[in-house]
């Protein structure tokens, strides 16, 4: 890994750059460089919520790797449909892709798709400026059992969180299917998320796989062990 190979991560619904904080000095320790993308609208992003789509997160990502090449893509959680829709525009700037207790989209599908009309219908009402607003602590208490993320943690997080914007969750990610050799994937599942986020078909089992005896924010509850994993599939 060289100045010209860095890894790129991606975090999850409401997440933005501030969250791989905890990760990134142990990646440079290491002699690792690495790319937190500004996606719109999260973070310090001023961009409204309902002028953000799937598509202008793809956008922005592949801006940041417009001049790069042989990147290792880390993505989290949702960030999965953007990591998917980024190799299949521009796969030659992909030379890993790590998805980390990720969603993985299925073609021609949007995440509400994918989940129902009931549940498009329920996260719909639950928006707020076309943005669907993160967990309080005792939804997150409710929803991820386990999750480990202390009320240090929580305070940390809190004020830097967005909301997911609804359009994100309306378009499809990708055309075609995900295939091992169209990059080299691999998949590292958080074993206290529960349920699964994600139950890897057998087309999907020639990705290398990795677990975290984590919940499922990993980068804020276990750095130095997701570093780890990291580092271990981007340089192998």
């Amino acid at each position: 890994m060289n100045a010209n190979n860095p890894i790129v991560l991606i975090g999850g619904s409401g997440l933005g750059p501030w969250v791989w904080e905890r990760i990134t000095p142990l990646l440079r320790e290491c002699g690792f460089q690495s790319v937190t993308p500004q996606l719109r609208t999260t973070g310090g992003d001023a961009t409204p919520a309902e002028a953000v789509d799937l598509d202008a997160w793809v956008e922005d990502v592949c801006e940041v790797l417009s001049d790069l090449s042989e990147v290792t893509l880390v993505a989290h959680s949702f960030a999965g449909y953007v990591a998917a829709a980024v190799l299949e525009r521009q796969p030659h700037s992909i030379g890993r892709l790590i998805f980390i207790d990720a969603i993985l989209p299925k073609p021609n599908k949007s995440w509400f798709e994918v989940m129902g009309s009931g549940v498009a219908a329920f996260m719909t009402g639950l928006a707020q400026d076309g943005a669907i607003p993160w967990f309080t602590r005792e939804q997150l208490d409710q929803l991820y059992p386990g999750h480990g993320i202390s009320d240090a943690d929580f305070a940390w997080m809190r004020p830097r969180l967005t909301g997911q914007p609804v359009a994100t969750y309306r378009q499809a990610a990708i055309k075609d299917p995900m295939r091992a050799e169209a990059a080299r994937v691999a998949y590292v599942q958080c074993l206290v998320t529960n349920p699964p986020v994600e139950n890897l078909s057998t087309e999907q089992l020639g990705w290398e796989r990795r677990t975290l005896a984590t919940g499922h924010w990993p980068m804020v509850t276990h750095p130095a062990e997701t570093a780890r994993v990291i580092m271990e599939l981007a340089g192998s």
